[in-house]
């Protein structure tokens, strides 16, 4: 990803609308887990992974709840993370419980089998880094312990290209089913495969159609207030439809499945 997007992401964290409601619907999804984790065994803080976890803007509420490992390939990023977030002193040595930035390769994660009560990956497994999704998929079962959870969170809508997808170098999107296949074929127990912005689908695809290739730009750098206020409003009323049901198709795509204990 362009080094300006990741200074985007840093400035944009706090306030975007997208920032602020995906981390409120990412904490109805997880907390549970990481919960019941929690409760499993009372004298060991549960351990998780952010994979692909940028600057941490999507995954550093986590560590509220958990001890939580950064991975992203990109130095600035980590940085950003760290600055934000850190759990870590100048020496390097552990500073309470926050975010713990290590630099990795998805595609070579470099952690033991079973580490992990959790791995959240948000929108990586798209990029044109990542050739085999599936392969890394299969990689975040491995480091998950049994009866550990993982959340993978992905653009939705195959067909739907815009200039964000040029900025962030994403190569792929997916549909629900194929966020379903993916963790099945990892070993995963499926618990819960949906779309999420649903409401975002129709203006993404005109946007997609108008959009000059010398205006494409990053969602990030436009409408931090979500029309003002339009699409906060509508986020949270999908959030209490997802409460009861599942979607079948979104702007995101987005699956949480378990490991057999």
């Amino acid at each position: 990803m362009d080094a300006d997007e990741y200074r985007r992401m840093a400035d944009a964290g706090d306030r975007h609308w997208w920032y602020r409601n995906t981390r409120l619907l990412l904490a109805e999804l997880l907390v549970p887990h990481l919960e019941r984790r929690a409760n499993t065994d009372p004298g060991r803080r549960p351990l998780v992974l952010d994979a692909g976890g940028g600057t941490g803007a999507t995954g550093g509420w986590m560590t509220r709840y958990a001890t939580t490992v950064l991975a992203d390939f990109e130095p600035m990023a980590l940085e950003v993370a760290r600055h934000d977030h850190g759990g870590t002193g100048p020496d390097g040595r552990i500073v309470g419980h926050g975010l713990l930035p290590v630099q990795a390769d998805l595609n070579r994660l470099p952690f033991a089998d079973a580490s992990f009560d959790a791995v959240l990956c948000v929108t990586a497994l798209c990029h044109r880094m990542n050739p085999d999704p599936g392969a890394i998929v299969r990689d975040f079962a491995r480091v998950t312990r049994p009866g550990g959870v993982v959340c993978l969170w992905e653009p939705g809508v195959r067909r739907l290209r815009r200039g964000h997808d040029e900025v962030t170098h994403t190569g792929r999107r997916f549909s629900v089913g194929d966020m379903r296949d993916m963790a099945v074929g990892a070993g995963l127990q499926v618990e819960r495969a949906t779309g999420a912005y649903s409401f975002l689908v129709p203006p993404a695809a005109v946007i997609g159609l108008v959009e000059r290739k010398e205006d494409e730009k990053s969602d990030v750098g436009r409408n931090e207030s979500g029309l003002g206020g339009v699409f906060p409003a509508m986020a949270r009323a999908e959030r209490w439809v997802l409460r009861r049901t599942n979607l079948p198709a979104g702007l995101s795509a987005i699956v949480v499945a378990t490991k057999p204990a």
